[in-house]
């Protein structure tokens, strides 16, 4: 049988054998393993978005707070307690800086943590009010550190460079993201004041307003050890996950294997059978025996190569009787 295969279809079936598993195990593993890590990477990224959310949430409803109090009980005409308040105010730990602006010319205050780079800091908040003009709410970055670490480089007076290095090292080392709210305060006919943000004041061009507006006020907050708690725990939260999904996978490639396994050890054995390798029994190894469809399936084939052994030996040709075992007829006795 095995004369009548084809020359070239030998090597092509060799070729195909190789694989045959190598295919079914891609195959398998795009709809087993690929799907538990889509949802792994699904899960990451809502958690990055949730925690951005999150973040925004909470520097708002600060802002906001910080906003109202000093909106209820700020005074500008009083410059000593307008001093004291807004110190009061950059000394709580997530307020950055508030800004007061007073109508009709007035003096304006702008207090930091660190007054001495309160310049650097209103010009670029000044920047980013004017590019956000339309909104109450808003992000800008802090870039001290580097227009002091320029300006310390741009100069030769070794006490100046060295002041203006300590103040850079004092900053933080990186550019931090402050989250702004802006609002007008009014006072009413009844002498109540009135808080509402910029954009509620110039969203309507005929609207009433509560009242005389009486300055601008602009708190920015930034709650980067809140981050960093929120980073560790959606750290820990992708960990996990991450370990669930690469112990799932796990799980999923063993099981996958147990059932391609078997299988490409019976394409190989239907292999042999088609190029008239009839010698080698098919069987399954111990673990593939427990699945009964293919315990059954090894079982068939292996009656076709009982079959085709018997068919093969019926088809080879007998031998010749040799002369002497040719049977001579009876002789009787006289």
């Amino acid at each position: 049988m095995a004369q009548l295969i084809g020359k070239g279809f030998v090597p092509r079936l060799a070729g195909h054998r190789m694989h045959i598993g190598r295919g079914l195990l891609a195959r398998l593993f795009a709809i087993t393993v690929l799907p538990v890590l889509g949802v792994g990477l699904f899960v990451a990224l809502l958690l990055g978005v949730q925690r951005v959310h999150t973040l925004r949430a909470i520097d708002d409803s600060l802002a906001s707070t910080v906003a109202r109090i000093l909106a209820t009980t700020l005074d500008v005409s009083e410059l000593p307690q307008v001093v004291t308040q807004l110190q009061a105010a950059v000394s709580a730990e997530n307020v950055a800086f508030v800004d007061v602006r007073p109508v009709e010319g007035g003096l304006r205050f702008f207090r930091s943590k660190t007054p001495e780079t309160d310049w650097a800091l209103r010009a670029a908040y000044d920047d980013a009010v004017q590019n956000a003009l339309a909104d109450h709410r808003f992000v800008f970055r802090d870039n001290r550190p580097q227009l002091y670490r320029q300006a310390a480089a741009q100069i030769d007076d070794p006490a100046v460079k060295a002041r203006l290095q300590d103040v850079a090292a004092h900053l933080s080392e990186e550019e931090q993201a402050y989250q702004v709210v802006r609002a007008n305060v009014y006072e009413n006919r009844l002498g109540q004041r009135v808080l509402r943000l910029s954009e509620e004041s110039g969203s309507v061009t005929n609207m009433v307003l509560p009242g005389t507006l009486l300055f601008e006020l602009g708190v920015g907050v930034n709650n980067a050890e809140i981050e960093a708690l929120l980073s560790r725990q959606q750290g820990l939260v992708i960990g996990a996950c991450t370990l669930a999904a690469l112990l799932a996978a796990g799980l999923a490639w063993r099981a996958t294997g147990r059932i391609v396994r078997p299988i490409v050890q019976l394409t190989r054995a239907a292999d042999r059978l088609s190029l008239g390798e009839l010698g080698e029994a098919v069987s399954l190894e111990a673990p593939a025996q427990t699945v009964t469809e293919l315990s059954e399936l090894a079982q068939a084939i292996e009656r076709l190569r009982t079959s085709l052994t018997l068919a093969m030996s019926r088809l080879r040709p007998q031998p010749a009787t040799p002369p002497s075992a040719a049977i001579r007829p009876e002789r009787r006795e006289p």
